[in-house]
């Protein structure tokens, strides 16, 4: 049968031009705090994890804090085509330490429009981020129905996306997409974590503001 491809996903990823300044910065703090270890997988660790917190609004990181807003305003406006009022903001943002044999379960982030994660720490050995596809069998499905997938026929259509991240390069893509990382195999895999909003969401009868909490 021959096959037409519709309606692909944009992921944007951009590099921070003081990104070994950066790195060192969150190293050296990282070392004089407690980090939270996850539920899910104790090789895994935050810190400002938790409502009402957002690693990025600390002053010492407002320039970057800022460079990703620009990024993300720039990848909904001028990539994905979207009319963006103002701008776009950090509702929350979160510190990630990964050791060997972590991983991050497969989910999605709700309340926020655009998430994305700076991947501040990351060489050979550690975990590639992947996303899933949005008809396959998971809890994020968007299909009415669930079948399972043939594992000898995997394709484009129902298989898992493999992305390779660079150190010092920020990735961006829609919230409702599932995404997560499996089977690390070094220490050290270090990243920040982020949601986005438009600072203005205007329709054709009302408006309203988004502020960080």
């Amino acid at each position: 049968m021959h096959l037409t491809d519709v309606f692909p996903k944009a992921i944007g990823r951009e590099f921070y031009p003081d990104r070994d300044n950066l790195k060192e910065r969150v190293i050296n703090m990282m070392r004089g705090e407690d980090m939270v270890t996850n539920t899910r997988c104790t090789k895994l660790h935050h810190y400002d994890n938790t409502s009402g917190q957002s690693f990025l609004h600390r002053e010492e990181f407002k320039e970057f804090k800022e460079w990703c807003e620009d990024q993300c305003a720039t990848f909904v406006s001028d990539d994905m085509g979207y009319q963006l009022p103002e701008k776009m903001i950090i509702t929350d943002s979160w510190l990630n330490l990964c050791d060997e044999g972590g991983q991050q379960y497969p989910h999605f982030h709700t309340n926020a429009y655009i998430s994305g994660t700076y991947y501040l720490a990351y060489e050979e050995g550690h975990a590639p981020l992947f996303f899933r596809h949005p008809d396959s069998a998971s809890h994020s499905s968007h299909a009415s129905i669930s079948l399972l997938a043939d594992m000898n026929k995997l394709g484009k259509y129902n298989c898992d996306l493999i992305m390779l991240p660079n150190e010092g390069e920020l990735m961006l893509w829609p919230s409702n997409l599932t995404h997560g990382y499996a089977d690390n195999k070094k220490d050290g895999r270090i990243s920040i974590s982020m949601n986005f909003m438009p600072s203005l969401i205007v329709d054709d009868k009302y408006s309203y503001r988004v502020s960080p909490t």
